[in-house]
Order: structure tokens, then sequence, then C-alpha cells
């Protein structure tokens, strides 16, 4: 079966070859794991924030950070053309785009934990309204999440729920971006199954921090301990 799957592949990869959406070069996907982005283009993402760099963004927009930690794989703030990445997976359906993304993420979240000594209890991935999940056909944390959790092992679940359908996120400034999400989460769980434990909050990406933050208020009102978060990117 093994030498009709290579036949296969070489044939489709003739007719099709996958395309690097940064560079428009061909990729060579039977030595590379993605079909999305090629080796030199994701080696050379721009390099990830600080955490402190990522937390001072609640600092400043919520007088406080509820994250003690931060992980990010790029950051695109000052290149959008490194956004299109996230716009793929989110608005065309590149679900392997984000497969790839999380697992490269997921490692070096692995590496930080294992270097601090810390344990994480579950990994969350921010929830979508249903009806966005159904225009969708998936929420792209859940991808996000799942990819982390296969490198971490560390499990990831649902907690939390959108109770509301708000307005994109994208166009909104600041202001209307912090109202938009006010009280937009809610537990899915009782307090007993958050009391004391440790959580990673998943998204896509970060830019004013409101839909992250909007998250962590709930899980630390039933008693979480700590929370970390993780994202694709900063914005």
């Amino acid at each position: 079966m093994k030498i009709f799957k290579e036949i296969f592949d070489s044939f489709n990869f003739i007719l099709a070859p996958p395309i690097c959406v940064i560079c428009n070069e061909i990729i060579d996907s039977q030595s590379w794991e993605s079909s999305h982005i090629c080796p030199n283009c994701f080696d050379n993402l721009p390099k990830p924030l600080e955490s402190s760099q990522i937390l001072e963004r609640f600092k400043k927009n919520f007088k406080g950070s509820p994250f003690s930690y931060a992980f990010s794989l790029y950051d695109s703030s000052n290149d959008q053309n490194y956004l299109k990445l996230i716009h793929l997976l989110k608005y065309s359906k590149f679900k392997s785009l984000g497969n790839f993304l999380g697992m490269q993420l997921g490692k070096i979240i692995l590496s930080v934990l294992k270097e601090k000594n810390t344990k994480i209890d579950a990994i969350l991935p921010v929830p979508i309204h249903n009806a966005r999940k159904r225009e969708r056909g998936f929420n792209q944390s859940e991808i996000i999440s799942q990819a982390i959790s296969k490198v971490t092992n560390i499990p990831s679940i649902n907690l939390l729920r959108r109770n509301r359908y708000t307005n994109s996120q994208t166009e909104l400034d600041l202001e209307k971006r912090i109202a938009n999400l006010n009280n937009a989460f809610e537990l899915l769980e009782k307090k007993e199954k958050i009391e004391k434990k440790t959580f990673l909050l998943i998204d896509d990406v970060i830019t004013s921090g409101s839909t992250l933050y909007n998250c962590a208020i709930p899980l630390l009102n039933a008693g979480a301990e700590n929370l970390y978060l993780a994202v694709l990117t900063t914005a």
C-alpha cells in the first residue's frame, strides 16, 4: 500500500504542486511537513515577542494581566503579510496549516515548560459562538489547541462557552473591542473542576488582548490558580 501512496503523491505533485502562500515557490512536501508554507519562509518568520511584551498589552489596556506567561510563534505587528497565514486558516479553511503551526508552537511551549518545570492541567481553546462555527465549519483555536496537545500531551478541553454572538473584532478600535466582548464568555463546568488548576488559553492572534482577557476572568473568578496564554501570532 505504501508504494501506491508514494505513486499517487508523486502524480498529484506533478499535477498540482503545493505552493508557499508567502513566497509562491513550489514546496517539496515529501521532505517538509507543510504544504502551505515552505521551510525557508517558516525559518524566516518574524521573531516572536517576549512574554513580558505580550503581557504588557493587558497591563496597558486592562490595568493588569490575568496571565503569568505568554507564548507565541511569531510577530506580525510590523509585517501584515504574515497575517495571511491566519486569514487562510480562518477564512479559507486551511486547517492543515493550523495543525502545522500549532505543532510548531507546541514545541516552543513544551521546551519552556520543561525548562521552568511547570505543569499545566489543561489546554483551553478560545470558543467562538455556535452560529459562527456553523458559518465557518470549525473553530480555528480548537485546531491549534489539538495540535499543541499532540506535542505536549496536555489534554485540550472545552471549559468556556461564548454566550452571545458578537461583531468581528477586526474593524473595531480598542475601546469598542473591549466593550464588544465584555461578559461574552461563561463556564461550561462547575467551579470544582476549575479551582486550583492551571490552564493554557489558546487563540490564533492577539491584538488588544480583549478576547483572552474576557476568557480569563470567569476562570479566575471560579478559582483557577494560574493562567497562561498561547497564540500563533501577535498583531
